[in-house]
């Protein structure tokens, strides 16, 4: 079961939450242009994500594998 992590935030653009150690995956098959880090006593913990639908539902099929 994995919890809905993303919103849609305009008409084909949508955020992802993804934890950090994922996002270091992803970023490489994924190209991602936009990301806005979480951090916490100087670490980077997690990213928000900026995709459009086509590339969200690769992300999020992604994500499954990963099991997060």
């Amino acid at each position: 079961y994995m919890e809905k992590n993303y919103w849609q935030i305009d008409d084909n653009l949508y955020k992802v939450y993804i934890s950090a150690d994922v996002y270091n995956e992803l970023e490489q098959d994924f190209k991602i242009d936009e990301a806005a880090k979480y951090m916490k006593d100087g670490d980077i913990i997690a990213y928000d994500i900026m995709v459009d639908e086509k590339k969200l539902k690769k992300v999020l099929k992604r994500l499954e594998e990963f099991d997060c």
